[in-house]
């Protein structure tokens, strides 16, 4: 049986490497960063999505099967930097829509392309509601930049690139927590750091209040989200946009729990006004029906067993102590 050829892009980013060592053990992964991925088992391509020439190298070269396009700029440096957020997160991801069109018509067979989208293209602020929010609630008017990016490209891949053989597939995921790489610059990234620093015994200054709500979801889940919307068959694909969760605790929940293994960890709070703004943008609690009902999704790690079954042992590993 031939191996199917991937194409991933920010393979280099938290969701990458995660992905990279699932799917690289029976496929071909050619992956593109801007940084230069060391992984021994992987085709590599320095370089941005940007380059169209050398998008252009890929579509010559390569008959591909699946594109996860996972290149984006974060949502706190988007905000500072609005047009590159438009320039990456926008015209970026329209350039690898148009690689999937050009090797759909090539090849002449469907090309499934996943799209990582965000809570962020939800917008709770005027709501009364922010609570069991599903796929089609609040979603006109998001806040910040990353947002607005997420959801025109939800959007344009749904409207336009579905119809010229793009199997155009989505979730939108909440806070991501891993515990085999450090946050790098999300809104939400309060709650990894706050777990990084407790088990490196350093104190943590949290950018929100203690009563922020968000919900989240451990590396090892959203992982295997991605790969069972990816797995399954187009049939049963109807809606291509999906919330996935696991639990929404607050920044207090989240202190509280992490003293339960870290009880030295100290917390103390300087809010940033324009990251709480943007957090209290986003729902508090989300509603994955629509991936339960359609594709099978169900969470492995809740709030409880999250610690002592995936943080606990795999920062020892990662921080080798």
């Amino acid at each position: 049986m031939n191996k199917k050829v991937i194409l991933i892009t920010g393979s280099n980013g938290e969701i990458g490497k995660s992905l990279i060592d699932k799917l690289s053990k029976n496929n071909t992964i050619i992956a593109l960063d801007v940084n230069h991925n060391s992984k021994s088992n992987i085709e590599t391509i320095k370089g941005s999505i940007l380059d169209n020439n050398i998008l252009n190298k890929i579509n010559n070269k390569y008959k591909l099967s699946e594109i996860y396009h996972l290149a984006a700029v974060l949502s706190t440096k988007a905000q500072k930097n609005p047009s590159l957020s438009n320039e990456v997160n926008y015209n970026g991801t329209i350039n690898l829509l148009e690689l999937a069109r050009l090797q759909a018509k090539k090849y002449n067979h469907s090309i499934k392309f996943f799209f990582p989208s965000s809570i962020a293209i939800y917008n709770m602020l005027n709501s009364n509601l922010n609570n069991n929010i599903n796929e089609k609630d609040n979603i006109n008017n998001p806040i910040t930049e990353y947002g607005k990016a997420k959801l025109k490209c939800e959007k344009i891949g749904i409207e336009k690139y579905l119809i010229k053989g793009v199997d155009f597939r989505c979730i939108r995921f909440p806070g991501i927590i891993s515990a085999i790489s450090r946050p790098t610059g999300g809104t939400s990234d309060y709650a990894p750091e706050m777990i990084h620093a407790a088990f490196l015994n350093a104190k943590y200054s949290c950018f929100v209040n203690n009563k922020t709500i968000l919900p989240f979801i451990a590396m090892p889940d959203a992982i295997n989200a991605i790969i069972k919307l990816m797995n399954t068959s187009k049939e049963n694909i109807k809606s291509r946009i999906y919330n996935v969760t696991s639990f929404s605790p607050s920044v207090s929940d989240l202190e509280i729990k992490i003293k339960e293994f870290f009880p030295n960890f100290k917390l103390s709070y300087d809010i940033d006004k324009n990251r709480q703004k943007i957090v209290d943008s986003w729902p508090n609690f989300i509603n994955d029906t629509l991936a339960r009902e359609e594709w099978g999704w169900s969470s492995n790690l809740n709030f409880d067993n999250f610690f002592i079954t995936y943080i606990n042992p795999n920062l020892k590993e990662y921080y080798k102590i």
